[in-house]
């Protein structure tokens, strides 16, 4: 085709793309490029615009609970988030490394990994299969025992671990914190004491055994559930508590909070006051060691009958719990 411009002419030959009909974007669909496309004359074309996909959401739903002494391809995944070696055991470096990790994402620093911190980590599903000796939120463990304030052994290094107390297998002050923040961040009931329902979150097994120190495997009974043996060390392992009017707990104890924590470790029941446990206990002539001792009717003080005379006892604000004689022979003895 010939092009007449301003009297003159010269013939020009159509760039090859437009007699092909093809757009940019349809060659680009043949994997030819710009430069091979246009001839000379014709017009540089933009480049084209590669979309790029947005990225997935990384949000995952973890339904799981892995923490100290686990085991497996989950805490080896764990590890590789929190930097520590991946070698698929949840030792005291991991569980430092998960605190930290929480106190970074704002997450609750207990260093157990259960849904919430799970998610944020990007961990999906729930503990099970090569994942070994990990726990998933739904399972239980069946734990019998019971142990508390005083009690040592490796049991109470377990629960050290879980808690992330230094791992000394002695059950003092610093445990007893930690087992509480443990129990309100896991919805249980906040005693400080690992009973079967807190040991069982825990992820314990069994129950406690003489090794462990808790010296409650052998319960035959004072009232069907606790042996005079495990209510009179448990009572000796709080000796020196302090002497706290209204107290229930080791950080300090008035004579009936003495009593009724002591029994309740062993799974007996026991109202609040001293005249209130002296109605709720049968009373008996021959007392036995372990049975309560009440002072007057109604009583005004109490302790547990230790045998030859003695008893335990949270005296006053002067005398915190010890053994020590019973000064007096107006009492009278009570069986839980």
């Amino acid at each position: 085709m010939t092009h007449f411009y301003a009297g003159r002419h010269r013939a020009q030959q159509l760039p090859t793309l437009r007699k092909t009909g093809l757009s940019v974007a349809a060659a680009a669909a043949f994997g030819l490029t710009a430069p091979a496309l246009l001839t000379t004359g014709s017009a540089s074309a933009a480049p084209a615009t590669v979309s790029t996909p947005s990225a997935p959401s990384t949000t995952t739903t973890f339904s799981g609970i892995v923490s100290y002494g686990d085991r497996g391809s989950v805490v080896r995944k764990i590890q590789r988030v929190v930097g520590t070696s991946a070698d698929g055991i949840f030792g005291p470096a991991t569980l430092s490394a998960v605190k930290r990790y929480q106190a970074g994402h704002g997450l609750t620093v207990d260093g157990v990994v259960g849904p919430r911190t799970g998610s944020e980590m990007g961990l999906g599903g729930s503990t099970s299969g090569s994942s070994a000796s990990t726990r998933t939120s739904s399972s239980t463990t069946n734990f019998s025992g019971v142990v508390s304030y005083g009690d040592r052994g490796s049991l109470v290094r377990e629960i050290q671990g879980v808690v992330g107390t230094g791992t000394d297998g002695v059950f003092g002050p610093a445990t007893l914190s930690a087992v509480k923040r443990y129990q309100a961040g896991h919805g249980l009931t906040v005693d400080g004491v690992v009973g079967p329902r807190t040991g069982s979150v825990m992820g314990l097994t069994g129950s406690t055994s003489s090794d462990r120190a808790s010296r409650d495997s052998d319960r035959t009974s004072l009232s069907g559930s606790a042996s005079t043996s495990s209510v009179l060390a448990t009572a000796a392992s709080l000796v020196g508590t302090p002497y706290r009017y209204g107290g229930t707990t080791p950080s300090g104890f008035d004579c009936s909070g003495f009593t009724q924590y002591v029994f309740a470790k062993h799974g007996i029941s026991l109202p609040r006051t001293a005249e209130q446990q002296r109605q709720a206990t049968t009373r008996v002539s021959s007392p036995q060691p372990g049975d309560l001792v009440f002072f007057g009717a109604p009583a005004y003080h109490m302790g547990i009958y230790a045998g030859n005379g003695m008893m335990y006892d949270s005296g006053n604000s002067r005398v915190p719990v010890s053994k020590r004689a019973i000064w007096t022979s107006n009492v009278t003895y009570g069986r839980a």
